[in-house]
């Protein structure tokens, strides 16, 4: 038992330093997560519906209102799944309850 003296310690200071970090407020995952998301979402709208449509600012656009919002981020979810699953035709009918927050 002498040998593992320090383990205890060390355990200790990792799930301290686990547990603040996760306490920050801004997960950079998450973002990252919803900004990769909406690019999927504005750039399918894109290529399905307006060649010309600003994808990019659609993309801050949509990162920006779901950060923070969990009734978003689920819609948000949602509607990539719904898109990811239906041709462009479909789109229109099936996922623009889903959809509407983040396009036009």
């Amino acid at each position: 038992m002498v040998k593992f003296r320090w383990l205890a310690p060390l355990v200790l200071v990792m799930s301290a330093g686990a547990a603040a970090s996760g306490c920050s407020g801004d997960d950079p995952i998450t973002a990252a997560e919803h900004q990769i998301t909406c690019r999927d979402i504005c750039k399918r709208y894109s290529d399905c519906y307006d060649a010309s449509y600003d994808v990019d600012a659609c993309t801050d656009r949509c990162t920006d209102d779901v950060s923070g919002d969990d009734e978003k981020d689920g819609k948000l979810r949602t509607c990539n799944a719904c898109m990811d699953q239906k041709s462009c035709l479909s789109t229109v009918f099936d996922c623009s309850v889903d959809c509407s927050p983040f396009l036009p």
